[in-house]
């Protein structure tokens, strides 16, 4: 079975309530745009495939040197492309997380650890921010690229944070087959 908790870059709708009437036909399309490869068979609620062709053409690297892993290594330092709809919002994160932002002043919330466990309780539930005393719901908070939410994932694994990037014609590709914008940040 692969390992899904790898470092990886993830990219998600901005609208996190977003999901796609047929995912079948968006995992297709990204197969026309050379981006998935190989199905490697699904783990957990995942799809999972190889990296496309087209791949490096649709991520940019930072820094001299980039590593990518191929499936000839195990599965801990494999670079693939894992897909997955949810029927409910998800929390995707790095650990440790860094402190969470409020989503009007931008301070920082350390109350964070319990918004989370009402949101996990409730999805509907609100806080108040302790610096400006406005109201937001958990998945407002804003995470420095480190956190996200939604129910479309595209997690690129094996990439490190801040090493990689979508470029924004990809982006925008993403953006017109789900006619809605996409966000990324990073897992580890």
């Amino acid at each position: 079975m692969l390992n899904l908790n790898t470092p990886r870059l993830i990219l998600s709708p901005q609208q996190n309530e977003f999901s796609l009437s047929n995912i079948k036909l968006f995992i297709s399309k990204l197969s026309e745009l050379d981006f998935i490869g190989s199905e490697l068979g699904p783990s957990a609620d995942y799809q999972c495939f190889e990296t496309g062709d087209d791949f490096l053409h649709q991520i940019t690297f930072l820094g001299c040197s980039p590593t990518l892993f191929s499936a000839d290594n195990s599965d801990d330092s494999k670079t693939f492309i894992s897909i997955a709809q949810h029927q409910q919002i998800q929390f995707a994160n790095s650990s440790p997380l860094p402190p969470a932002r409020c989503p009007h002043c931008q301070k920082t919330d350390k109350n964070w650890p319990l918004y989370l466990q009402h949101w996990s309780d409730n999805n509907d539930s609100f806080e108040s921010c302790p610096n400006c005393h406005k109201d937001f719901n958990f998945t407002q908070m804003k995470w420095k690229k480190n956190a996200g939410y939604g129910q479309l994932f595209i997690q690129i694994h094996g990439i490190q944070e801040q090493l990689a990037v979508p470029n924004q014609i990809f982006m925008d590709e993403l953006q017109s087959l789900t006619h809605t914008p996409w966000e990324y940040f990073f897992a580890i």
